[in-house]
């Protein structure tokens, strides 16, 4: 532990230098930054494991119980200033890189698919790196927001709104259309997911619902589940849809699959932490 707080103390100040010298020598040599930036990369680097390893030993341990070990205020002490550290260090490094993506000097090579030699981007590293620091680290609260704001940053506008329909437990239809290949042959899947949620609530592209819906069901927000027995009305008027008999037309042997769709464990639990209406009434209970 003593190696590991001296090392902690010396990256503190060579970013501390780091960030000096990017501020006296803004105009210095561009071979002089590059150097820099790859020497705070590095460091940055070893920190992330350090900071890493020690978060798992103090997560195994707990850190309540840690304060109570011989020496374990001194322990607390230095972990904040491996933490204090790394803080530094993420913020000069992303400071002094002004392209993430843009070749690093001095990186190993890879070959791509055409055999031809590449740098590996070392702003992808650090970027793992830091990932992977966060889940050492992280308490299940802090896991829990880092994937619902994973989530919301890959849904579309429609699909988001898919979810507010759903989002009271209400169930709607589904229909696939599928088509038979040849005598004995499997069925292949001519179209998936049409729905009538997408009208229900007032999507903008009502003609991509199925897209929008294969792609919340990948996420495992959505449910298709079996045929909903009293809402044979709406799978009529659900396959009188263009898009609907446009894929029935499309073979010589093509049926409709009745399904259904609802919201899932894990997509109920994402829009009760999402859901904009408790902020809303609460605005409104403060204009009262």
């Amino acid at each position: 532990m003593t190696g590991e707080i001296e090392l902690s103390r010396r990256a503190d100040e060579e970013f501390g230098a780091d960030a000096e010298f990017g501020a006296d020598e803004e105009f210095g040599a561009e071979e002089d930054r590059g150097e820099q930036r790859s020497a705070g990369s590095k460091v940055l680097g070893g920190l992330l494991g350090l900071a890493g390893r020690v978060g798992r030993d103090v997560a195994r341990t707990g850190m309540g119980l840690m304060r109570e070990l011989p020496g374990g205020v001194e322990v607390e002490r230095q972990v904040q200033a491996i933490e204090k550290a790394v803080s530094t260090g993420v913020r000069v490094w992303i400071e002094s890189v002004d392209d993430p993506v843009a070749g690093a000097e001095g990186a190993d090579p890879e070959d791509d698919e055409d055999g031809e030699v590449e740098p590996v981007q070392d702003g992808l590293r650090e970027a793992m790196s830091e990932l992977l620091f966060r889940s050492a680290t992280s308490s299940k609260a802090e896991a829990r927001e880092y994937l619902y704001a994973g989530i919301l940053r890959m849904i579309t506008p429609d699909e988001a709104r898919v979810l507010a329909g759903l989002g009271d437990g209400a169930a709607y239809p589904v229909v696939h259309v599928t088509e038979r290949s040849g005598i004995g042959g499997a069925s292949r899947f001519v179209l998936r997911n049409g729905s009538t949620v997408g009208r229900a609530v007032g999507v903008a592209l009502p003609d991509e619902v199925p897209h929008y819906l294969t792609r919340l069901h990948a996420l495992g927000l959505v449910e298709i589940g079996a045929e909903l027995d009293a809402m044979d009305d709406q799978y009529e008027i659900l396959q009188t849809e263009s898009r609907i008999r446009e894929a029935l037309r499309s073979g010589k042997s093509t049926k409709v699959v009745r399904r259904s769709v609802r919201m899932s464990e894990l997509g109920t639990r994402f829009w009760r932490r999402c859901d904009p209406t408790p902020i809303s009434g609460a605005d409104e209970a403060s204009k009262a």
